[in-house]
């Protein structure tokens, strides 16, 4: 029985693994970024094609930046405002910095991923 048990439970962590791995995976990562978007406050200053607002429109953010550059954006703007040219010309343009929201990895990758999904998206 103890056998059977431990079988089912690496099969169950397998097909976990690949359906996440999978599309699936990546939908429910951008729909997460996509709460995250609308509950920490984002839609104050930025929209999705809809035009600029406080602060850029955010559609095709992931064409125009890397992955790496939107990391460390969102992960300590004041940090980026100190050495990044692009940061400092956004916030030249702008007139307001970005707020450190405090994101973590994970929140960080869940936006990527919904920003990458609005940019796929064909409108």
């Amino acid at each position: 029985m103890k056998k059977i048990m431990l079988v089912a439970s690496i099969f169950g962590s397998l097909v976990f693994a690949v359906y996440a791995s999978g599309n699936g995976g990546e939908q429910a990562l951008a729909k997460k970024g996509g709460d995250l978007f609308a509950t920490k406050g984002c839609t104050a200053c930025h929209t999705i094609g809809k035009g600029k607002l406080v602060g850029p429109d955010l559609k095709g953010v992931t064409k125009a930046m890397t992955t790496k550059w939107l990391e460390a954006w969102l992960k300590d703007p004041s940090k980026m405002l100190k050495t990044d040219k692009h940061a400092q010309a956004l916030q030249k343009e702008y007139g307001l910095p970005m707020p450190n929201q405090n994101l973590t990895d994970e929140d960080i990758h869940a936006l990527i991923s919904f920003f990458k999904a609005n940019d796929q998206a064909k409108k």
